[in-house]
Parts: structure tokens; C-alpha cells; sequence
């Protein structure tokens, strides 16, 4: 019995953790579509990388998942328990289009906003107990006449809010995202826009046009140097604590020297996880579903940026350098992965919706927003 038991407290654990994880992309990509609050979505993903690159263990790599979890379950049973009051208010919509000021429309329509009342009601008190599924299932009635009109009721529910909006640690994930943003940013800059000069100058369609190839050539080039370090920078400014991290070349060089084929995994895994989601740039659609795009972001993205921690700590697990030979074997491949990224990027520009803008805007690097030119 004991072994069973621990193989249905293994299972129950299982599932728990994917559903979890489920929750923890949906709402990064739902929150990566809300201004401002999406670099609070970069910022985490951040700071579950900079810990897998300290040594974490896995179950400290991603906080709040469980708090995540909840987010959705409720989420879900919210919009369960409004479905009668959508069903009678769509009848009393039906009522008064087929006949305006009836005595049967105006009752419908009266039983709808006493239904929208009591599901405000119902969701706060499910809310307040816990948000699990049982306390959307049955209100517990007796409990909430004995405890709805005290005082010390209310005083709870507020700090349990203000206690739960800090455990969220919005500021410090919206903080840490912006950074990360703006390295991005800064580390682009240079050569992304020799790059978009070259293509957009009005003389590119000249017959002597090898000063603007020249401009093209130096930014494909600086963006290759870019690219090198870029993908490990913001992780380790996440993993030491300090905005100067993200301009330590001479410590991602280290980091490469002592675990050549864990960066190489992971640029490669950053190049074909990041060009798939170039074609879904190609057209703005409507905002309400840009949380739908920013889940394939997100779901690609974060794998992508969790294999980048991973290959600071394997460096950090080691006190020497590998072999030169092992260095080039696995430098060569690094730099033709990233050359045919950058030569992806060139194509973008026909396609995707920002032009020549996406040579800057990249979502590998930016927050998970499908559009960023609104």
C-alpha cells in the first residue's frame, strides 16, 4: 500500500507540474499582450533562466507556477459560472427582438442582472476561500452568512489581495524585463540599422551601389559578432544581480571556452525555435487574439532562452578550458547557424509586417509580442 500510494501521490505530483506549467505560458503570453505588464513576461522568463544558470534546482527555476495554476483554474471556473447568466441574457435579447418592451423581455433581462450579481458574489467568495474548483461548485452558504457582515472578513480579503499581488513580484519581473529590453536593444542597435540602411537607402537600386553593399556587408557582420554573445548576456545579467552582466564579453568568451557544445546546442536551439514564428508576423490580426500568437512565442521562446541558462551553468561547472580543437568544432557551426539567421532576417523584411523594422525588433531577444508596431 505504501508503494501505491506513492505512485498516486508520483502521478498526482506529474500532473500537477504539467498543468502548472500549462498555466505559467498562458499567462505569459496573456500578459505579453498587456502594455507595460510585457516586459513582466520577458522578466520572467529571465529570471527562470538566470537561475537554471546558478545551479537552481528545479523546483526553484520557476516561481510562482503554482500561483500560475490557480490564475487559469479560476480563471476557467469564472467563465463556467457565467454561462447561465450569458444564457438568459441572450434570451432576453432574443425577447426584445422579437417583441420590443414585452412584459417576458424585461423580466429576462431583470433576471439577468440579478444572475450577474449573485455571479460576482459566488466568484469573489470562491476566490476568497481559495479559488479551487470545489469552492466554485458549492458556496458553502452557512460559512458565508456567519462571516460575510464582520468586519474582520473584509480587513482578511484585503490583505490577502495586497499579499497576493506581492508575491507576484510584478515590479521587480517588469524591472528586470525592461533591462533586458534595452540591452537587446543596445547590442541591435548598431548593426541592425547599417543593415536597414542598406536595404531602404533610396540609391540601393543604383547601378554603383558598392558603398551601401559595404554599409550592408559591415552590419550582416557586426550583427554575427552580436548574435555570439547577445543570447547569454541578459540571462547573465539576470543571474548575477547587476545591469553591468550584460556587457561582460570577456565573461560569456570564458563561459564558451570551458562548455563549447552546450552554447552550441543552444544557439541552435534559439535559431530554429525563433525563425518558425516569423510567419506568424507576416499579418496583424485582431488584438483580442494576440494572446493566441503569443502563446506559440512564448512556448517557443522560453525553451530556447532556459537552454541559454543552461549552458552558463554547465561552463560554471567547470574550472578549465576544453580543448581548442573541441572549441572550433563546435565554433564553426555556431557561426553558420547564426549566418543563416541573419540571412533569414534579410528575407523577413519582404514579409513580415514591421519591413525592414524586423531586423531590430527581434522576438528572440524582445518580449514575446507577435506585433510591436501597433
Amino acid at each position: 500500500m505504501h508503494v501505491i500510494s506513492r505512485i498516486i501521490y508520483g502521478f498526482r505530483a506529474f500532473l500537477g507540474g504539467c498543468w502548472n506549467g500549462l498555466s505559467l505560458v498562458i499567462v505569459l503570453a496573456v500578459a505579453a499582450t498587456i502594455p507595460i505588464l510585457q516586459f513582466a513576461s520577458l522578466g520572467y522568463m529571465l529570471e527562470s533562466s538566470g537561475r537554471v544558470a546558478r545551479g537552481m534546482p528545479a523546483s526553484r527555476c520557476f516561481p510562482g507556477a503554482a500561483i500560475a495554476g490557480t490564475i487559469v483554474s479560476s480563471a476557467i471556473w469564472i467563465g463556467l459560472t457565467w454561462l447561465p447568466v450569458w444564457l438568459v441574457a441572450d434570451f432576453a435579447y432574443s425577447a426584445e427582438l422579437i417583441e420590443p418592451g414585452s412584459g417576458r423581455a424585461q423580466g429576462l433581462r431583470f433576471g439577468a442582472q440579478v444572475l450577474a450579481v449573485l455571479w460576482v458574489i459566488w466568484s469573489a467568495w470562491a476566490l476568497f476561500r481559495g479559488g479551487r474548483w470545489w469552492h466554485f461548485l458549492w458556496p458553502a452558504p452557512i460559512r458565508f452568512v456567519k462571516t460575510i457582515f464582520r468586519l474582520q472578513t473584509w480587513r482578511e480579503a484585503e490583505d490577502r489581495l495586497w499579499d497576493w499581488i506581492a508575491s507576484l513580484h510584478l515590479f521587480r519581473l517588469m524591472k528586470l524585463g525592461f533591462l533586458g529590453t534595452l540591452v537587446a536593444v543596445a547590442w541591435l542597435a548598431i548593426p541592425a540599422i547599417l543593415m536597414i540602411f542598406s536595404l531602404t537607402s533610396p540609391n540601393n537600386a543604383a547601378p554603383d551601389n558598392g558603398p551601401l553593399g559595404l554599409i550592408g556587408l559591415v552590419g550582416a557582420l557586426g550583427m554575427l559578432w552580436v548574435l555570439m554573445y547577445l543570447p547569454f548576456l541578459p540571462i547573465h545579467m539576470a543571474s548575477e544581480g547587476r545591469l553591468l552582466a550584460a556587457f561582460d564579453r570577456k565573461g560569456i568568451r570564458t563561459a564558451f571556452r570551458r562548455a563549447p557544445f552546450a552554447f552550441l546546442i543552444s544557439v541552435l536551439a534559439l535559431v530554429v525555435l525563433s525563425i518558425p514564428l516569423y510567419p506568424l508576423r507576416i499579418e496583424v490580426i485582431p488584438p483580442e487574439l494576440w494572446w493566441v500568437l503569443s502563446l506559440f512565442f512564448v512556448t517557443l521562446i522560453f525553451p530556447a532562452k532556459l537552454l541559454a541558462g543552461w549552458a552558463l551553468r554547465r561552463s560554471r561547472m567547470r574550472s578549465k578550458d576544453r580543448h581548442w580543437s573541441l572549441r572550433w568544432i563546435a565554433w564553426i557551426p555556431l557561426v553558420m547557424a547564426l549566418s543563416f539567421y541573419i540571412g533569414f532576417l534579410y528575407l523577413a523584411k519582404f514579409a513580415v509586417w514591421e519591413g525592414t523594422a524586423s531586423i531590430l525588433l527581434q522576438h528572440a531577444f524582445l518580449p514575446p509580442v507577435p506585433f510591436y508596431v501597433r
